[in-house]
């Protein structure tokens, strides 16, 4: 009698737990980045530099980049989740007609960047912004690029996501 008495326990507290599988919130993340302008324009760049570190037979070299582009990465948020935005990165690689050509050899792109945001908070259905400039020397002598913008979020019950955007810059 005991184990029927614990059986049927045990089958009715399995079923309360069936209906608590609906989730109550979004468990992924929607939002929509857009590039503003796009593509992105490259223009001259003058003052900013970077240093190609030497060695005990070469000095080190300072260089200054010959390209810089500025846009904005709009962040619209569809899925109706509020997130605050908890990391920025970007990554620049050359390019031509959008597709990225790999470096030969031990050639690299060398690039630096600002950002500037309109806050870290994204309401549910809301929008942000978050504007750069990106300074950048590739090894093509080109000015041609693809910048991978990468953002990092965070929602209110701990759980974090990432999107990112490729922003093409073309001439």
């Amino acid at each position: 009698m005991r184990r029927t008495v614990r059986a049927a326990l045990v089958l009715l507290a399995a079923s309360g737990l069936g209906a608590c599988d609906a989730p109550t919130s979004p468990t992924t993340l929607e939002v929509t980045l857009t590039s503003i302008p796009d593509p992105a324009l490259p223009q001259g760049s003058t003052g900013i530099t970077y240093t190609i570190k030497g060695d005990d037979t070469h000095p080190d070299e300072i260089k200054e980049y010959p390209w810089k582009t500025s846009f904005v990465v709009s962040i619209q948020e569809t899925g109706g989740l509020a997130v605050d935005i908890t990391a920025v990165n970007l990554q620049v690689q050359q390019a031509s007609g959008g597709i990225l050509i790999a470096p030969s050899g031990v050639a690299v792109e060398r690039y630096q960047f600002n950002s500037s945001a309109s806050g870290n908070h994204v309401d549910a259905n809301g929008t942000a912004s978050v504007g750069f400039e990106v300074w950048y020397d590739l090894p093509n002598q080109g000015r041609e690029a693809l910048v991978t913008v990468i953002l990092s979020f965070r929602d209110a019950d701990g759980g974090g996501y990432q999107q990112s955007i490729g922003v093409k810059v073309a001439h």
